[in-house]
């Protein structure tokens, strides 16, 4: 029955996500997959991470700017605000590997 009712989240996100038109106020907004897990960042910094056992965690994020003027966005997971990294197409899980542009993960925009 979880699975189930997993399974039908899943997909209202996925269509929610694909109606209307998509208009994004910041770059990072959208939905997109990264290893298997589908991220969607709302225009109101919320977001949803949905794994592939159809387990979700609803969180938040933030653009960023750095000192140096490095612009990025962390997303939350597990009450860390800063477990992830989304900068230039890839998400990675520090700082350090992002700014050496290491360990990166491809992610993948939904249309």
């Amino acid at each position: 029955m979880n699975r189930i009712l997993g399974i039908a989240a899943f997909l209202a996100v996925v269509l929610l996500a694909s109606c209307g038109e998509n208009k994004q106020n910041h770059p990072y907004e959208g939905t997109f997959t990264a290893s298997g897990i589908m991220f969607v960042l709302n225009p109101d910094s919320t977001t949803r991470i949905i794994f592939n056992d159809s387990v979700s965690y609803e969180g938040r994020w933030t653009p960023a700017r750095a000192d140096d003027g490095l612009e990025f966005a962390n997303i939350e997971f597990g009450g860390y605000q800063k477990y992830y990294y989304l900068k230039d197409g890839k998400l990675y899980r520090s700082e350090r590997e992002m700014r050496h542009d290491v360990m990166g993960v491809e992610v993948r925009y939904m249309k």
